[in-house]
């Protein structure tokens, strides 16, 4: 890794952290913070923080350059590292860093050095490939993408899966794998694209509790790897045991090292549980723990017991009820809109153990959003704000000009107005005729782009970031089943909030942040689209319409404060800041 890379991966989560200190109020009450004419300026008593911005727009997007600088009344010093920046902060600002908190900002940086390595490796490696290819070197990134997707061993969903560089686009933990090495996040963290070879497992059927969509139990066995059937027979062979008294779990080889062997020894040895020494390929997805299998039309997602950004991410036991049983009951509710699908989770399965001994030995079982025929392109939304390796431009900005053909102030709008109609309005109807928000943000969310006439629609990925409205869902499922309280809002205003969170915070804000910084492009205009659009889908006939522009067009947005919450320890419940809400509109709803 160069000294490049880390430095300017160091100073992004710099940024990020003082990004977010501003945005949570963490500094003393006192203190004085200007973002105005190119400078951010923070003063408390005589202690003055100063660093140049390129762009700021809604939600607290900033984006920042050149070094922090630290200046006193004797001295000025250019901040050097994150460390540094901390140090400031604790001594001179008063904000408590904890030790735990400090080393997972430094693998946040560790993480973010790594990738950018990795871009680079990339973009060598698709320079000499266009050249022997005789490509031409001018080549428009997602036409590119359309024409490898017709090789069916090309996934172009999974190319935008692995170069997500920075993560998530303003949590200063983005990058952080805690406690993997260097060695380990390379071989299976997404942006690396490696082969991940999940090992396969049988459990006996009376420890392990299952749910299937269709009712088949075996389902892992007949739908996922039927090939596998007759070696995994033989292979009980000298345990005189039948398969049929087995089920296949999947488990990734870190989890398998560093858990399952010590954690399930006595299942292990008591043959409840079953190594084998077969295993399956597959890659990450941009969730990490998430892994698509090569060759096979099926996610899995795993549990991993380490730290990404802010949460360890195992698989709590409900989600792999819920997302069966959800799937099974709301199949016939979810096809009813052309440009928006939602990936059912057919199976899901846990060890039977303590809640949080069996989150560590569990999985669900997803369809692959990913389509066999080539009449569409698909990306995942997060790549859409990177920078890809062929065109080296930032990915929007390749969409816009291969659809629109020219990436300008009217094709930018275009594209918004299409973008959004295409996402939102299905998305609000879900709202209205079921109280379902489902968490369609970036890194959940697949854009597919029509070959033929370039339409876009989106497939919806992970039911267990979806809040509903229990009401609501009930008058259009009378018999529904939710075992899993944390999908179970309080209120109609709370569903709309994830919606709100997950779609214009992260989806559109970062485009229209995005448009504002690179082409200068007005941000009020972009978010009256928005607006527009919102006021299409929103039906005055339905439920929910009053509520719905009530909190979409508030003054106030209330977002998750990401650093407040790790410094407090604290992951599951939620701390929150109020920001101003660019949809705003003076009128009482």
């Amino acid at each position: 890794m160069t000294a490049t890379h880390q430095h300017k991966a160091d100073q992004m989560i710099q940024y990020r952290v003082l990004l977010a200190c501003m945005k949570e109020s963490l500094f003393p009450s006192t203190t004085y913070i200007s973002v105005e004419d190119g400078i951010v300026h923070i003063r408390y008593q005589q202690h003055h923080l100063y660093v140049q911005y390129l762009a700021k727009s809604a939600f607290y997007q900033i984006t920042m350059d050149g070094p922090i600088t630290y200046t006193t009344e004797d001295e000025t010093e250019e901040i050097k590292n994150l460390r540094m920046l901390i140090d400031i902060l604790m001594h001179h600002f008063n904000i408590a860093f904890h030790e735990r908190l400090i080393e997972e900002l430094e693998h946040s940086v560790l993480g973010l050095s790594l990738s950018y390595r990795q871009y680079e490796h990339r973009e060598t490696a698709m320079r000499h490939a266009l050249k022997f290819s005789r490509m031409p070197s001018e080549l428009n990134f997602i036409a590119w993408l359309t024409h490898m997707g017709e090789d069916h061993h090309f996934s172009a969903l999974g190319y935008t899966e692995g170069m997500v560089w920075h993560g998530h686009p303003s949590h200063p933990l983005t990058k952080t794998k805690l406690p993997l090495s260097s060695q380990a996040i390379q071989a299976y963290a997404p942006e690396f694209m490696r082969v991940v070879p999940l090992k396969v497992m049988l459990v006996h059927e009376s420890v392990l509790h299952e749910t299937a969509m269709n009712g088949d139990t075996d389902f892992v066995l007949n739908a996922v790897i039927p090939d596998m059937k007759r070696k995994l027979q033989q292979y009980l062979e000298p345990y005189e045991a039948e398969l049929t008294d087995y089920r296949v779990m999947f488990v990734h080889p870190w989890q398998y090292e560093h858990v399952i062997v010590t954690q399930f020894k006595e299942r292990i040895q008591a043959h409840e549980v079953i190594p084998t020494p077969f295993t399956v390929d597959a890659k990450a997805t941009l969730s990490f723990r998430t892994m698509y299998l090569l060759g096979r039309p099926f996610h899995i997602k795993l549990p991993v017991n380490v730290q990404a950004t802010s949460a360890v991410r195992t698989v709590s036991t409900v989600t792999t009820v819920d997302g069966p049983n959800l799937s099974y009951q709301l199949q016939p509710l979810l096809n009813h809109y052309p440009t928006l699908q939602v990936a059912m989770e057919p199976y899901g399965a846990y060890i039977d153990a303590p809640a949080d001994i069996a989150r560590q030995f569990a999985m669900i079982v997803r369809q692959s959003p990913e389509k066999t025929a080539t009449d569409v392109t698909q990306l995942v939304t997060a790549c859409l704000i990177e920078r890809n390796p062929v065109d080296k431009q930032v990915v929007v900005d390749s969409l816009v000009e291969y659809v629109y053909g020219d990436v300008n102030e009217t094709t930018i709008a275009m594209f918004l107005r299409e973008y959004s109609r295409a996402l939102v309005t299905p998305l609000i109807a879900y709202i209205q005729q079921y109280g379902i928000a489902l968490e369609a943000h970036q890194q959940n969310t697949i854009l597919e782009v029509h070959k033929a006439n370039q339409a876009f629609s989106f497939i919806v990925r992970d039911l267990g970031g979806a809040r509903i409205d229990l009401p609501t869902l009930q008058r259009a499922i009378p018999e529904v089943d939710i075992t899993n309280t944390s999908l179970i809002a309080e209120d109609i205003e709370a569903v709309i909030a994830k919606f709100q969170h997950a779609v214009i915070q992260n989806q559109l804000g970062t485009l229209i942040h995005h448009f504002k910084q690179q082409h200068n492009c007005n941000e009020q205009a972009l978010y009256q689209i928005i607006r527009d659009v919102l006021h299409e889908a929103i039906d005055e006939t339905q439920p929910h319409a009053v509520a719905l522009k009530r909190v979409l067009f508030g003054e106030q947005v209330i977002v998750k404060a990401l650093l407040n919450m790790r410094m407090k320890q604290q992951v599951k419940k939620y701390m929150h800041v109020a920001l101003d809400n660019p949809l705003y509109e003076k009128k009482v709803y």
